[in-house]
């Protein structure tokens, strides 16, 4: 075992990239432990600072846009697609809605009937699409023989519920969940980071040409040696991965009967794996340690910003959203974000995931086959 334990102990010489990544993932979960706690404890209907330019003023369109003014505060716009924007970006506006000549007819069709600019960097903005859409919803259902019933769509609206907001200990996993979905979210970006950093620079060591060399000479079989190389990543991946798992007990022990937390386990372990695989991919690309790092800020942060990690997955658009789908992280974070009976409702996600860690392996083999023949 004499490549095994040489692997670990190079892996150990990079001990402090080990631990930056770990230092700043359990600091951002102390930080926000209280926080995602308290979440939920409270209940806040927040009002938008709303531009309306209504180019139909029909019936319709000024029941809309009586609706949308009670609900936010109105700000004066012009249609001006520059002007708009730049009131957005300076937050003078959160949102801007634009009414089209034909939106009664459009409605009818039930079409898109409305245009709207909203400041994605706030997550709030989305509320008043929120509000649209529930305004044209009871229209619909209220149009009848060429007429809109808008005094009942008036009245449906106007309806309020009384919220009453229970303490943290008297509703099962309130508040929990946030957490659990944080912590477990945010795992995503140091082990791509990890992985990469630290497996592909033992690599890029271990493929050195003088050690290759070595090995040739020498009577450790080919397939003995790679099977002691892939037992050592293993066991720092599992090293990495248990560490998080434990750190989660200890962190919320009282509470992780409160969450389906086998759901996480599982989650990191498929994932885990998978990056795993991405890993062997890049290490039989490039030898280069530069470019390994290099690839290791890269494809942790850009894929955790564009799968949810940093920014939730609701407030992302469908062409970023449409480009994470390429990449595994985007199918773990839905598996943490999913509200679930049993594991074969993430079923999906999982093997999305598993089909990642295949294909990542395939192609891992296939780089190391031509770098073979090239030896």
């Amino acid at each position: 075992m004499t490549v095994f334990k040489y692997f670990l102990k190079i892996a150990i010489k990079n001990r402090w990239i080990i631990i930056m990544y770990v230092t700043i993932f359990f600091v951002m979960t102390v930080l926000n432990s209280n926080d995602a706690v308290k979440r939920e404890e409270s209940f806040v209907e927040s009002k938008l600072n709303i531009g309306i330019i209504d180019n139909c003023n029909s019936e319709l369109s000024n029941s809309l846009k009586d609706y949308l003014k009670d609900e936010n505060n109105i700000v004066d716009t012009v249609e001006d697609e520059d002007y708009i924007k730049e009131q957005i970006f300076l937050e003078v506006a959160d949102a801007v809605v634009i009414i089209p000549e034909d939106f009664d007819e459009k409605v009818i069709r039930r079409e898109e009937s409305v245009l709207v600019y909203k400041d994605d960097r706030k997550p709030q903005s989305i509320q008043i699409e929120n509000q649209i859409n529930k305004f044209l919803a009871f229209a619909n259902i209220t149009y009848e023989n060429g007429n809109f019933a808008l005094k009942d769509v008036a009245e449906a609206l106007n309806e309020s519920v009384e919220v009453h907001v229970l303490p943290s200990g008297e509703i099962e996993g309130s508040g929990i969940n946030t957490w659990f979905k944080f912590y477990f979210n945010f795992t995503g970006y140091v082990t791509i980071a990890l992985y990469i950093a630290v497996i592909g620079v033992v690599m890029s060591d271990f493929r050195d040409e003088n050690i290759d060399s070595r090995r040739r000479i020498s009577s450790k079989r080919f397939l003995e040696f790679n099977r002691e190389i892939y037992l050592g990543q293993l066991t720092l991946a599992s090293a990495v991965t248990i560490t998080f798992i434990i750190a989660s007990i200890i962190f919320m022990r009282e509470n992780i009967w409160n969450v389906y937390f086998l759901k996480y386990v599982v989650n990191l372990i498929v994932f885990s794996f998978s990056i795993l695989c991405l890993t062997f991919l890049i290490n039989n690309i490039t030898r280069n340690k530069h470019a390994i790092t290099a690839l290791s800020t890269v494809l942790s942060l850009g894929t955790s910003f564009i799968s949810g990690v940093m920014v939730p997955q609701e407030i992302l658009g469908d062409k970023v959203l449409a480009v994470a789908k390429f990449f595994p992280t985007y199918y773990f974070v839905r598996v943490n974000e999913s509200m679930i009976n049993s594991l074969s409702d993430i079923g999906f996600d999982i093997f999305m995931q598993l089909l990642f860690a295949v294909a990542f392996l395939l192609l891992g083999l296939i780089f190391s086959r031509k770098d073979l023949l090239v030896q």
